[in-house]
């Protein structure tokens, strides 16, 4: 499977309903960020790490970061320093340890 591209809701001051997506593969996903994105996971399932890719390397090595979202939580994620996520096209690159079907959203405001 290749890596599924979320798109990222705005955030207002009038409020937005939360669209959350499914993502179905272990392959990851990549999603836009402008430095002010944040990623809102939840998780219904098993315990659940998520590694987000930095695109800086550190010593010639690439370097991830990696939250845990504990079983039957939901949480935020984020910001991002586009400086150290961004790859070449914008996007953040995340590989989660098992499928998200449970559902995240991306959220710049």
């Amino acid at each position: 499977m290749a890596t599924e591209a979320l798109t990222a809701q705005s955030a207002n001051r009038t409020g937005a309903e939360l669209d959350k997506q499914s993502v179905t593969t272990l392959d990851g996903f990549t999603f836009p960020n402008d430095g002010h994105t944040v990623l809102v996971v939840s998780n219904d399932a098993e315990d659940l790490a998520l590694a987000f890719t930095i695109q800086k390397k550190l010593d010639g090595q690439s370097v991830t970061r990696t939250a845990t979202v504990a079983a039957s939580e939901e949480w935020v994620i984020g910001p991002f320093p586009v400086e150290l996520y961004n790859d070449a096209d914008d996007l953040v690159t995340c590989t989660p340890d098992a499928d998200l079907a449970t559902g995240v959203a991306v959220i710049s405001f």
